[in-house]
């Protein structure tokens, strides 16, 4: 029986994480469909770069050489061989117990990552009853979230972190006190364990992945990675020799989610958000901010008017503490 392990105080607003050991029967398996279902997109290709490196880049830098594909998205698998993932008993039981409630699984999301510093401290893009990460842009929900104006519409989520990754560096960093308690961390090597936690309210990043020597290549937002069948991943870029590295330098996490269901949470909720409430909201905060930016239900999928949203309301945080 796989065990299950708690740890950590509390904070206001905050539930102590739980570790899963033995979460995968078969975790090379797992290792085995990531490998098989890519290439996968950076992810500047869904978020801001400033939001996925935590400051602006300096002259001739690059975007992180961490990349993600979604694999299930409203409770439904997208790729074969996501159900497993989605429906892992181990991860139910756990989130049940962590917010001591009925959970429902929505998401699945393959993070790969190749040789990089730090990633930046964030928590997790956030859903919204009526806006999430199937009808949304993620800038939108991370702005959103950022804001603070849609909090009576927010979901409460549970979300687990499980890895594959015997190299050098490649740590979870988390604070599950707040940003004011003491930084912990998981390291390799990851032996088919999860973290489960509130992690849309937890703060958390990547450590360096690799050798702190080496220099990462510089990519554009296009650059994709592949498995390449050999025992090695390809990042490619438009216009730019492939880059090479060995399986064991890749670090992989898979983040599951699941919505927390508790009985008559939603009586007196507000109802769901529709397209021309939320665009309603933010024009009138923006004007009130001095802001002109109206918006309109087409804004929603304007980047121009997205950058602004998201400039205005999301402040990244840099790997430095």
């Amino acid at each position: 029986m796989p065990e299950v392990k708690e740890w950590g105080a509390t904070t206001a607003g905050l539930v102590r994480p739980i570790r899963v050991d033995g979460v995968f029967d078969d975790p090379d398996a797992i290792r085995r469909l990531v490998e098989h279902h890519g290439p996968y997109r950076t992810m500047t290709s869904y978020l801001p770069a400033s939001a996925v490196r935590g400051r602006p880049a300096t002259a001739g830098e690059g975007v992180p050489p961490h990349f993600r594909a979604t694999w299930a998205a409203g409770g439904r698998p997208l790729t074969d061989g996501a159900e497993a993932i989605l429906n892992n008993p181990r991860l139910l039981r756990a989130a049940a117990q962590l917010f001591d409630a009925e959970v429902i699984p929505n998401t699945v999301a393959v993070n790969v990552s190749a040789p990089m510093p730090a990633g930046n401290i964030h928590v997790d893009v956030p859903a919204f009853r009526g806006a999430d990460r199937d009808r949304y842009p993620m800038q939108l929900l991370q702005a959103m979230a950022a804001s603070g104006l849609f909090e009576d519409w927010q979901v409460a989520e549970a979300g687990a972190v499980w890895w594959s990754y015997q190299g050098r560096g490649g740590a979870y960093d988390y604070w599950p006190d707040g940003l004011d308690g003491p930084m912990r961390s998981e390291h390799p090597p990851f032996t088919n364990f999860a973290l489960v936690a509130d992690t849309n309210r937890m703060y958390h990043r990547i450590g360096r992945v690799g050798d702190p020597a080496a220099a990462p290549p510089v990519l554009s937002a296009a650059a994709e990675i592949s498995y390449t069948g050999d025992g090695g991943w390809a990042v490619s870029d438009t216009g730019s020799p492939p880059v090479r590295y060995d399986d064991c330098d890749i670090r992989i996490s898979i983040l599951w989610k699941a919505q927390v269901r508790r009985p008559g949470s939603d009586r007196g909720a507000a109802g769901p958000l529709s397209p021309e409430l939320i665009v309603t909201i933010i024009a009138a905060d923006l004007a009130r901010r001095g802001v002109q930016a109206p918006g309109s239900v087409s804004s929603l999928s304007d980047h121009d008017w997205l950058d602004l949203v998201h400039s205005t309301y999301y402040t990244p945080r840099g790997p430095g503490r």
